[in-house]
């Protein structure tokens, strides 16, 4: 009765060992499955082979895949017109070249109004990829994770929508050495040249110390708040990568 007793108490408090470490990997399995049923109705009826080796980049793609997106949104009650992005708080003025950004009015979420195509040429973007883009960070940096809010449009294109924690005046900047050794020791990536690192399905770069894109708190722990992430691989397939590594 005393054995039982114990394996009940260490069941419910548990300690820092192999179990809550597969308990944190469940943990991030459910959530990725949440993430990816946000978008799931931007999946019906759209072939696999499309997702293959056979991928269109080209501006005929890049407008036929905005399209449907954004008539999906807005059968779907998704869609967000520009005239109601106001809604989500006083625009900031913050040079990222990819995303018009609100802070919500008690400051403590961003709305990234996220322009998919702004920095393709960097990150190769593929226009099946731009609905998963978000879905990659939120594995790769789950303590960061987007969530997806809906589809918009500007002079500029689609914009796809995103809301996420507004932590930046919590915490400081890390050195280059904390975030050189988190990408290798955690994520599992070597150093493709000055500005990247990666493996055979990704590569991640805009991490520098010198800018406020990663953060750290007091235990040392990292935060990366908008890296740019390119993918070497159909954004499915290294979805399907992260989700059987990094959440079993």
């Amino acid at each position: 009765m005393e054995n039982y007793g114990r394996k009940i108490i260490d069941y419910i408090f548990g300690k820092r060992s192999n179990g809550s470490r597969i308990s944190y990997e469940r943990e991030q399995k459910v959530q990725a499955d949440s993430d990816r049923s946000d978008i799931r109705v931007f999946e019906t009826g759209v072939s696999a082979q499309r997702h293959g080796n056979i991928r269109q980049s080209s501006r005929t793609a890049e407008e036929a895949e905005c399209n449907r997106l954004i008539g999906i949104a807005k059968k779907h009650g998704l869609y967000i017109d520009k005239a109601d992005w106001n809604k989500f708080g006083t625009q900031r003025m913050i040079p990222t070249g990819e995303s018009v950004v609100f802070l919500s009015k008690d400051a403590s979420v961003f709305t990234k109004m996220k322009s998919p195509f702004s920095k393709a040429p960097l990150k190769q973007t593929h226009p099946e990829d731009i609905i998963y883009e978000h879905l990659i960070h939120n594995m790769l940096f789950p303590n960061t994770r987007y969530r997806f809010i809906g589809i918009s449009e500007d002079i500029k294109g689609i914009r796809i929508v995103l809301q996420q924690k507004n932590i930046s005046a919590m915490f400081r900047v890390p050195t280059q050495q904390m975030i050189d050794d988190y990408l290798r020791n955690n994520l599992g990536l070597s150093k493709e040249d000055k500005y990247f690192y990666g493996n055979e399905y990704l590569a991640i770069t805009d991490i520098s110390n010198l800018s406020d894109n990663v953060l750290c708190d007091e235990d040392g722990r990292l935060y990366f708040i908008d890296p740019i992430i390119r993918l070497k691989r159909p954004a499915l397939e290294v979805w399907n990568y992260l989700y059987n590594s990094r959440c079993i």
